[in-house]
């Protein structure tokens, strides 16, 4: 029997096919003993013959009729119960929210009003909104895509170089498709910057520019904070993560790939703030970094999702998708009938193999911790489960290894933290 009964009977249907659909479908089943469905364009290896899934191909599922005719399937495929539905990314998150009310009363889409996932998607206005709260933010200043090569470099002011460049709509910057795109790009000086800006240009882009202060410190320096707020806008629930190790290529800059317990409070706090500030509702995701100079954590962005990590709190023994399910499905309390559990450190999330982890980690506290992390087997990986066995899903695990193998080899031939 699942922990974590339903009075609703429902289904999660996943919008994207990516490693983070098949550790939410995971998640799912491990809770609820329920199948998720993952609607995707393609059948990518993370989610290929998974027992605990149903796939559902949607090639044409950018287009909103074409996605609402396969949502509605879902739900007719499954009378009498709720449609809970869920995006990866924060395309299909917005996309959700704006498709919201044309969907009928057997589905649930638990995130906020479409204006405030954009506006606070919206670097530019989540930085400004940072510091009108008082919340450590990087320093920053803002380029359009009007202003010239000296008027941008103006624009800059204070700003100590090298810095770290993003796009102001992540949204439509995450729809290009250019050769040597990069998710986070860093300039050491304005020559750089103007060849960025050109760049981005000549991909499509018509947005502004984040331009950021780089805070020093290794991967190590990064935590990951995921937060639950109720429909009354109310933070409910939060767990931090620290992270040990980030991916480095180019195009995935930044992602987590192991998680370990962590806090901050001041940042926890400073985020609670926040978000009971604007009226957000459901989960949030930040990314914090720690300056090692005076332990200031600095909080970068606000996803509205639960971010490609997620699983860390599945490690951790976090039933995170109940005050979901509870207060989007059921009608009731988020936090009605579920334990959420203490905080420990005692647990690994990896999504590369623990030994390639170990060669990354400098720091002789952190590498004693993983051991004994390991000796006691409080390790999650997130393609292997238990109940999900198989050919197929061992070799998802082998391709996902032997990828990291060669990317590391690859982007960094040297350790990264330190």
């Amino acid at each position: 029997m699942a922990p974590y009964p339903t009075t609703v009977p429902f289904v999660p249907v996943i919008l994207g096919a990516e490693l983070a659909a098949y550790t939410l479908a995971r998640a799912f089943h491990a809770d609820f003993g329920v199948r998720a469905s993952v609607v995707s364009r393609t059948v990518p290896y993370a989610v290929r013959g998974s027992a605990v899934l149903d796939h559902v191909a949607c090639p044409g599922m950018d287009d909103d009729e074409t996605l609402l005719t396969t949502l509605r399937g879902i739900a007719d495929a499954h009378p009498g119960r709720r449609v809970l539905v869920l995006g990866i990314i924060d395309s299909w998150c917005t996309t959700l929210s704006r498709l919201a009310p044309r969907l009928d009363e057997r589905f649930a889409v638990p995130y906020p009003d479409v204006d405030l996932m954009e506006r606070l998607s919206d670097k530019e206005q989540f930085a400004r909104l940072c510091g009108e709260l008082g919340v450590a933010h990087p320093r920053t200043s803002f380029v359009p895509d009007t202003a010239g090569a000296q008027e941008a470099v103006g624009l800059l002011g204070d700003l100590r170089w090298p810095v770290v460049v993003k796009a102001a709509d992540s949204v439509s910057f995450g729809t290009l498709l250019y050769a040597g795109k990069q998710k986070v790009a860093y300039c050491d000086s304005p020559a750089e910057l103007t060849a960025l800006r050109q760049q981005l240009a000549a991909a499509g882009y018509t947005g502004g520019l984040v331009v950021q202060e780089r805070i020093p410190g290794g991967d190590d320096q990064m935590r990951v904070l995921t937060t639950y707020s109720d429909a009354s806008g109310r933070v409910r629930w939060g767990r931090m993560g620290q992270v040990l190790l980030e991916d480095h290529d180019p195009m995935l800059i930044g992602n987590p790939l192991a998680v370990v317990h962590g806090e901050h409070p001041v940042a926890t706090e400073q985020v609670r703030g926040l978000l009971e500030h604007v009226g957000w509702t459901g989960y949030a995701n930040f990314d914090v970094k720690v300056d090692p100079r005076d332990d200031t954590g600095h909080v970068f962005e606000l996803n509205p999702r639960l971010g490609r990590s997620h699983a860390y709190m599945s490690a951790a023994g976090h039933p995170f998708l109940v005050p979901m399910v509870r207060e989007h499905v059921e009608g009731r309390d988020p936090l009605e009938d579920v334990e959420m559990g203490a905080e420990t450190d005692d647990w690994l999330y990896s999504i590369v193999p623990v030994p390639l982890l170990m060669r990354y980690v400098t720091d002789d506290r952190v590498r004693t911790r993983l051991r004994r992390i390991r000796r006691e087997g409080r390790v999650l990986r997130p393609l292997r489960y238990a109940a999900d066995p198989g050919r197929d899903r061992r070799l998802a695990q082998l391709k996902n290894d032997v990828h990291y193998v060669r990317d590391f080899a690859t982007h960094h031939r040297s350790p990264v933290t330190g």
